[in-house]
């Protein structure tokens, strides 16, 4: 089993440019397309394409779990302000690869790196495992 990383926004912007081009970053992290296009401000952001999780059906079968399980004391989602976006894509990309995970004898750990207390909270209660954006990044000392 091997431990992969989606990164958030957040993590991102607390990377500098050479932690997000390291080996480790382009061999074992992934970020949805939805927190890619979060991203559009960093000004390497076409670096980042090759880590791009792009959506697929499962992904999609998934975010249909992440929505119906959010209320509104969650604040993970906000259509209105388009907030959360991301957010509710990292959660639907872990549960994805852990169904795919499930099926194999040495499957993968998704692991979601974010400082979003919202983004946290959903993902224990979906019994995902997160770590903090200094956590992640003390990976790539």
């Amino acid at each position: 089993m091997t431990d992969r990383y989606l990164l958030d926004t957040v993590t991102l912007s607390k990377m500098t440019p050479a932690q997000r081009a390291s080996d480790f970053v382009r061999t074992h992290c992934a970020v949805p397309t939805p927190v890619l296009y979060e991203a559009s401000g960093l000004s390497e952001r076409d670096a980042l394409t090759p880590l791009e999780y792009r959506t697929t059906i499962e992904v999609l079968q998934h975010l249909r779990i992440v929505i119906a399980s959010v209320t509104d004391d969650d604040k993970l989602l906000d259509l209105y302000r388009n907030e959360g976006n991301g957010d509710v894509f990292l959660l639907a990309v872990a549960l994805a690869e852990r169904a795919a995970a499930d099926g194999q004898l040495f499957g993968d750990c998704w692991i979601i790196a974010t400082d979003d207390h919202g983004l946290t909270r959903k993902a224990a209660e979906l019994d995902l495992p997160t770590c903090t954006s200094a956590e992640f990044i003390a990976l790539l000392r």
